[in-house]
């Protein structure tokens, strides 16, 4: 995925299948949200974006922060770009 596709993607608000989250801070959320999308038609949840400006600024994703969303999930692939 390029920056370009991400940009296409959070071009419009979020919907059934677009999710957007400033940071990791809203894991919680998130992930809540990504199960929710996997039980219907699947979709994205993209941490590093303001969802009401569009703007997107970016996630450092540590190790640490590898982890924690490891540990709260349960999903087979998990792509990070």
């Amino acid at each position: 995925m390029t920056i370009d596709d991400i940009m296409n993607l959070v071009s419009a608000d979020e919907s059934r299948t677009l999710e957007l989250k400033k940071s990791t801070g809203e894991l919680k959320d998130g992930m809540h949200s990504a199960c929710a999308s996997l039980n219907t038609e699947g979709g994205w949840l993209i941490f590093g974006v303001a969802p009401r400006s569009l703007k997107i600024i970016g996630q450092e994703v540590t190790d640490k922060t590898k982890q924690e969303i490891g540990v709260s999930r349960n999903l087979s692939q998990l792509n990070f770009y």
